[in-house]
């Protein structure tokens, strides 16, 4: 099995070689009880790409995203991320995995009685930077998604679309790999949709690996985008 440290190097060693999948979903099936949301399911992503996941309630879109960032197992099918199989990784080898990732799930939501600063530091912390270096990050990351001045405030006095900037700033406090957004895009008007969807295309422009997951198509067509098109399987 792969050590902690191997894993890191195929990783980042997947970053140069543009031709070579990040991500690669091969077959997959995922039962929940009697309902099946995904099956024979394949899925293969470039360095840098952004994959717009779409479908309706029931169609897999965040189990998805779950599955790449080693919170889920599928029932059968190989999960290979920079050519090692997920599946067979150990429980630290899939917290690394974690930390590569920005991940903006529906269930990580902002604590509530910590500062928006202090919100953005914690995946920092976690990955054992000193809080110094900690705070450098989160500072750096608010100002990329453009709410450096909001650091001192508490998410209670954040507006829909400043939460998910404080959250997309947490995603990226690491400088991650890959971005996992699932439905980045909800509650928010077209204004504020369209600066997080400005900002999440930026990151994919400078290399980074951006999948997200949405009941609803992006708001513009564009070539930036491959949209993956999904419906429940029964």
């Amino acid at each position: 099995m792969l050590g902690e440290d191997r894993t890191k190097r195929a990783l980042l060693g997947a970053l140069i070689m543009d031709a070579s999948p990040l991500l690669e979903l091969r077959a997959l099936n995922v039962r929940f009880g009697r309902v099946e949301v995904l099956r024979n399911f394949s899925l293969s992503v470039r360095r840098g790409e952004f994959v717009w996941l779409v479908g309706p309630t029931g169609s897999g879109k965040s189990t998805i995203l779950r599955i790449l960032a080693g919170l889920q197992q599928p029932a059968s099918g190989e999960v290979v991320i920079a050519g090692d199989h997920v599946e067979r990784f150990s429980a630290a080898q899939k917290r690394w995995l974690r930390r590569s990732m920005g991940l903006m799930m529906q269930d990580c939501f902002l604590l509530e009685d910590r500062t928006v600063e202090s919100n953005v530091m914690l995946p920092a912390l976690v990955a054992n930077e000193g809080y110094a270096e900690a705070r450098r990050r989160a500072y750096l990351a608010l100002e990329k998604c453009g709410i450096s001045e909001l650091g001192k405030l508490k998410p209670a006095a954040l507006s829909a679309g400043q939460r998910q900037l404080a959250m997309l700033a947490r995603a990226v406090v690491n400088r991650p790999v890959v971005i996992l957004a699932d439905d980045p895009l909800a509650q928010l008007d077209e204004e504020n949709a369209a600066v997080l969807l400005r900002l999440l295309l930026a990151f994919a422009s400078a290399g980074v690996t951006v999948m997200a997951a949405s009941h609803r198509r992006p708001p513009a067509a564009s070539a930036h985008f491959r949209v993956v098109a999904l419906e429940p399987s029964v």
